[in-house]
């Protein structure tokens, strides 16, 4: 797989493989978490295409429905869950008939004030509006999907801020063929789809994320959602979107290889994830579980994965983007996190791209790599700052560019240290 990218925010040109495990680096503010939110969003924006438009749809329909029937004289409120019910049978409806049929069920069955006439008008003035929607092109709710998710994730900066007006591209290659979308001005303006993705993207950037499991209630109350990026992963831990069916066979076709997964993450995180009333972390049967928001950041870390396995949502051919998975990490644990990486690259066939400051970790990697046999599906990039845009330079074959860039905090005191002695050596 292969990711090309163009004047997308700060980014003026990307060409990223993503075939086992990617590594960016450089300093900060140099465009590498966005390479991996690009890649995050290009993925879940139209998965499920089908379903989200029908969706957006739906929405507007169950919008206007709504608008026409409150300025209507009824003897009964009309609830959003009835209107909601009619919206879906005339999405349903085969032809024109069968949706005026629908609407005039519909009608009949409310008490009203209204003469023939009127009723008639309400009907036609129903009929029209959901025909206007309905004859909406696909094209247009797909660019308004992709628009809408894409400005959520980047805050509305998309294209370059100096050069708003200069076309931003995103091409995703595998061997099915090319997928691309274009913005202008922050918005979709064109895109070309080869393939249905079918795989899914998860974003790894704060652990904490698993706390939302408990907080539902409170996210409900506070009206604060997570973002779509988010959404999708808080779905994916609670294993909303597979169903039991589909649960049950990844576990089947899953067990042979999670053996020596599950022996990497029991060394940290023994225990399972279970619910009971709420989400807690036990590591015996029997033994009282602790709420998953009390364990340590660094636990969570693991959790998130091991959860993920668990429940089948991690399948083979998916993508992992970790954005500098070492902060909230023991450099022990950062040991076992490196090779439970290419473990599940090795057993999943899975697409890491990972963001890190850390030479420690990098080269922890690196170990592992070589000893799982994996170094040759290891692409490392360096990323770099001019003039205020981002480029990123393979280095795959002399990675001691990304060496140079990540060097030993410790390295830097001890010579700060040197030069402060010598300058304060007595005479």
């Amino acid at each position: 797989m292969r990711l090309r990218i163009q004047n997308f925010a700060k980014v003026k040109e990307a060409d990223i493989i993503l075939d086992g495990i990617t590594i960016i680096a450089g300093k900060n503010d140099t465009g590498k978490s966005t390479i991996g939110k690009v890649l995050d969003s290009m993925y879940n924006s139209v998965n499920n295409l089908g379903a989200k438009m029908k969706n957006a749809k739906k929405l507007r329909l169950q919008n206007t429905v709504s608008q026409l029937m409150n300025y209507t004289e009824f003897s009964v409120h009309i609830s959003f869950a009835m209107i909601t019910e009619v919206v879906e049978r005339v999405l349903e409806a085969k032809d024109t008939d069968s949706e005026k049929r629908v609407l005039e069920v519909f009608l009949d069955s409310i008490p009203n004030k209204q003469s023939r006439i009127e009723r008639s008008m309400l009907i036609k003035e129903l009929f029209d509006k959901i025909a206007e929607i309905k004859a909406i092109p696909d094209e247009v709710f797909t660019k308004v999907i992709i628009s809408n998710y894409f400005n959520e994730i980047f805050n509305g900066n998309i294209n370059n801020t100096e050069h708003s007006d200069t076309v931003a591209e995103i091409e995703i290659e595998i061997k099915a063929g090319k997928n691309s979308i274009q913005f202008q001005n922050d918005t979709c303006v064109d895109f070309h789809f080869e393939y249905n993705p079918v795989s899914s993207s998860f974003y790894l950037d704060n652990p904490m994320l698993i706390d939302k499991l408990n907080d539902t209630d409170v996210i409900r109350i506070s009206g604060k959602y997570p973002s779509e990026q988010e959404y999708h992963l808080f779905n994916s831990l609670m294993g909303i979107e597979i169903s039991m069916e589909e649960r049950a066979i990844n576990e089947i076709i899953n067990q042979e290889r999670l053996d020596e997964v599950f022996g990497l993450l029991d060394r940290v995180i023994p225990g399972e994830i279970t619910y009971n009333q709420k989400y807690e972390y036990k590591t015996q049967k029997g033994k009282k579980g602790i709420d998953i928001r009390s364990m340590s950041t660094g636990l969570k870390s693991f959790a998130i994965i091991k959860r993920l396995i668990m429940n089948g949502s991690l399948n083979a051919k998916d993508a992992i983007v970790l954005d500098e998975p070492e902060i909230h990490l023991h450099p022990e644990w950062q040991m076992v996190y490196a090779e439970l990486i290419v473990a599940l690259q090795e057993k999943f066939d899975l697409n890491f791209i990972i963001n890190t400051h850390s030479s420690h970790f990098l080269e922890t990697l690196d170990f592992y790599a070589e000893k799982y046999g994996r170094k040759g599906i290891c692409h490392y990039y360096l990323s770099k700052e001019s003039e205020g845009v981002c480029s990123f330079e393979e280095v795959t074959d002399t990675p001691e560019k990304i060496y140079k860039q990540l060097v030993d905090p410790s390295l830097l005191l001890a010579k700060e240290k040197e030069m402060w002695e010598e300058e304060h050596e007595p005479v």
